[in-house]
This record gives structure tokens, sequence and C-alpha cells, in this order.
């Protein structure tokens, strides 16, 4: 069975323009807007941009594609460019032009004359390296003309002297969009001529590349399209109000196969165990988690007895993962669970006094004005003492995020466990949890930046009130509500 999230969007183009409406323009009036007289079309118009070779290798292919770059290595993309007119005939253009990569990043080109990122021309032909770096997916080099001149380093380039040298009104970089660098020596704008490379061939990036090797993605800010055919398996482990949590099954071990997906909303038709076929959005790094936001999204699933769920067993944290700075980083996003713990026994709404965290005193907001300022000396110390003290859960963050702690020892981290309606953690300070399962969010800021969310009820399991599950259950079972035969609301699943 499959659910489509997806939107659409029709554009008119017109005289080289996007109207989203287009109404009552005669043909003749059309004509006329579009048309502006003869022109010469034998000067530059375009580039042939043809990579020779990647990495000294013929260029990867549709059927061979190679890894994903990850943004730590330089990928050598040896070209040979061809300025061209609107025939398509060789021109003898001398002059520069700047080359770039889409996806990824130039980080540097060498070619005889040129500088920078920017190509020298002689007699309409152009040769020389580009190393690109964070590269994926279907990727291709673009080369245009932007109107770059540069200028030797000891003369005053036009575009920084201070005179508005081609008269429009403008004086040098950035006002004069003639400009396309401060050390432009032309305020004239180029042609816009430009040219694209054909396709050169990289694998779509897995979960674990989005994630990357270290604290932050190589990609951020970038539109990604998730690898989801096989060998990757994304499953979905957590529906959230905000959006959902995925992991790839067959990533590579020990690295970082779960992600966030930030939907604004809860994800409609969604459900655990459902897996994504399709799932794209865009990579940024929310105070130190890794976010795929504004995601889209194509999923099948299972339905009751015709299908298991394949959400993979938490991993069960103890002391020694939790102060692995490293391990955390690698099961950010992904199921995990904590058993034995307990709750921080000072836990309540009063102002602490004179650092002393009291069991309904553990609001380190002293001010009242609903949150801890760290330029405020009596609530920053008293808010470092109760994150230092196992046995204190700071109210603020309880009151603000849903957040408390929990420790084993001199073992300590914070759970949220708002999704069970009906459990009251302060009331219960001090008492064990026997288990306690979510998804592990990071934020960034103090020493306890580690945060389990309980998904539903299964998650949270005690003996001391009935809002407790009373058993450990299964990733095959626990939040797992599957689709009937004949669920009603198939369609919009």
């Amino acid at each position: 069975m499959r659910s489509t999230h997806h939107g659409t969007s029709r554009n008119v183009r017109l005289c080289g323009r996007s109207l989203a409406i287009f109404t009552l323009i005669s043909a003749g009036a059309f004509a006329q807007a579009c048309t502006s007289g003869p022109k010469d079309l034998s000067g530059l118009s375009t580039f042939k941009v043809n990579i020779v070779s990647v990495n000294g290798n013929p260029p990867p292919t549709f059927e061979s594609p190679i890894p994903p770059n990850l943004g730590d290595v330089d990928d050598a993309w040896q070209f040979d460019l061809t300025a061209l007119d609107a025939f398509g005939e060789p021109v003898d253009y001398n002059g520069y032009a700047r080359v770039q990569v889409e996806p990824g990043a130039v980080n540097a080109v060498e070619n005889e004359g040129g500088t920078g990122r920017n190509v020298l021309f002689v007699n309409g032909k152009a040769t020389g390296t580009a190393y690109v770096t964070a590269v994926y997916g279907p990727s291709r080099l673009w080369v245009e003309d932007v109107g770059y001149v540069p200028v030797d380093p000891s003369t005053p380039p036009r575009c920084a002297d201070g005179i508005d040298n081609d008269e429009d009104g403008f004086i040098d970089y950035p006002a004069d969009g003639g400009c396309a660098f401060a050390d432009d020596d032309t305020e004239e704008p180029g042609t816009f001529a430009a040219g694209v490379s054909s396709e050169i061939h990289y694998d779509l990036p897995r979960i674990a590349d989005l994630q990357g090797a270290g604290t932050e993605t190589p990609y951020p800010f970038e539109g990604i399209l998730v690898r989801t055919a096989d060998p990757q398996f994304v499953v979905v482990t957590r529906v959230a109000s905000d959006g959902f949590y995925a992991t790839d099954l067959n990533g590579p071990e020990g690295a970082s196969n779960s992600i966030f997906a930030f939907n604004f909303n809860t994800p409609p038709g969604m459900r655990v165990c459902d897996r994504l076929v399709y799932f794209s959005g865009t990579l940024v790094e929310f105070f130190g988690f890794t976010e795929l936001s504004f995601p889209s999204y194509d999923v099948t699933f299972p339905k009751e007895g015709e299908g298991e769920c394949q959400v993979p067993e938490p991993t069960i944290l103890d002391s020694t993962i939790i102060n692995d700075p490293v391990k955390m980083e690698t099961l950010e996003s992904s199921l995990v669970r904590i058993e034995g713990y307990h709750i921080a026994k000072n836990f309540g709404p009063k102002p602490v006094e004179n650092n002393l965290p009291k069991p309904d005193a553990s609001n380190c907001d002293l001010n009242g004005d609903g949150q801890i300022d760290f330029e405020n000396p009596k609530e920053a110390s008293c808010a470092n003492v109760c994150s230092d003290d196992p046995e204190c859960s700071e109210w603020t963050g309880f009151s603000a995020r849903g957040n408390y702690k929990v420790s084993k020892g001199s073992s300590q981290i914070q759970v949220q466990t708002s999704a069970i309606a009906d459990f009251d953690p302060p009331s219960f300070k001090g008492q064990e949890l026997v288990a306690v399962t979510g998804t592990m969010r990071n934020f960034s800021g103090g020493s306890l930046n580690w945060t389990i969310e309980a998904r539903c009820p299964d998650d949270l399991v005690c003996t001391f009130t009935d809002s407790c599950s009373e058993q450990v259950l299964t990733s095959k079972e626990a939040c797992v509500r599957l689709r009937t035969t004949n669920d009603p609301d198939e369609a919009s699943n």
C-alpha cells in the first residue's frame, strides 16, 4: 500500500518571467512586449561544457555512480570549455567565466590565467580542473559570464574606487549590479551567457551521509533527496506533533542512521512502521540537532495480518554510552532506552534559596521572568549547581519544554514524557522508572544536552501508577497501530 505527500504548482512563463496569473493580454500586445528588435546572434551566447574525467577516471555513469562527496575532500573534475554563439558555432571569446557546481561547491579552479573560481578563455577555449566538494546525486558543472574582469592587486579596481564609472547611479560593489566582486575592474554587467555539463552521477546520500561524521551535516541548507531504494530500508520510528523520525535499517554500522524530519505539525496519515520510498527536504542544524525541514515523502506500509513492523529495537543506554559524546552523536534521532533510572528528588516550582534545591524548590528563575538569565550571577550559579546535581531537575526547563532529569548513580539524562497525558512527573519525584524508551534529541547549550522523548504510553514502564505501561514491549508492538484491511481512512493514509 502507498501514501503520498506532495504539492504542485503551475506557472506561465512570459518574456523570461514566471507569472502566477496571465489575463487579457492580446496577441498583438504580447508580441510587442516580447519583441525588442533584431539582435546580433554572432556573439557569445553559451558555453559547451565537457567533463573529461573525475579524479582521473572516466566520468561516472547512471549505471555506476560513485559515492556522494561528504564535504571532507575535494573531487577533481577536469573540464574542456568552448564559447559558442546562438547557432552553436565557436566564437573568439577572450574573457572570464564563473564556475559553479550544482549541487555542491567549487573550492578552487586550476586554469592558466584563471583566478579564484573563474576561468580565463583564450580564443574561445578554456581547459582546467575544478575541485568540487559536497557533491551528490546527478550533478553538473555550470559556467557563466558574470562580467568579471580581475585587476592587479596593486591597482584600485573600478568596483572599489568610489566612482560611478558607468554613470548608472550606483557606485562600486555591491551596490552596482554590474560588479561581480569587489576586485572587478568593470561596472558593466556580463552577457550572462551560461552553459552546463551533462550529468555527473554520484549516488544519492543515505541518512548517515546527511548526519555526517561529526556533529554537523555536510550539506547545510541544501535541498536533499535521500536514498531510499534498496539496499536502503528507511522506516518511520516515531510520528510526533511537529514531524517524524526515521531510521535506515541498512545504514553503515556505527554511523548516525536516524534523522528527524521537521514538518511543523503531525504528518497526516503517517504511522510508525511505514517505509519511506521517497524522502526529501532541506537540511538544517537547529541548535546542534540535525533536521530535514519541509519534507516531501512517499510511504508504503504493512497491514495488520499482512506484514511485519520493521522498527528496530532501541539501543540500551548505560553510563558509559551517556558519557561518550561521540557515541551519543551516532544515536541522535534513533530509538534508545534507559532502565532503572529514577526521577530527581528535588523537583518543584518554588525558587531555590542559597543554591540549595529542595523537593518542592528547583526553580532557578529567581526573578520570575520565565527564563534563566546566565548574565544574572545568581540565576547562573543556581542553574549550574542544579545541572551538576543528579537529584535536581530545574523547573524552568520542565515548565517550558516538559524535560526533566532522571539519574542512576552518577549517570544522568533528561527525558520528556508529555506524550503520556496522565503522567505527572513532579508527583513522582524520587520514584524509579523501570524503563523509558524514545527517540533521542540534542539541544546544544549547557552540560545536559540529550533528551529521550517517549512516543506513547507504551514507552514508559513503571510500577507506581496506572499511567505507565506494565511491561516493556518490543519495537514491533510498542506505539504500533497498523492499518487494518478495511481501514476506512486508507485513502488519506
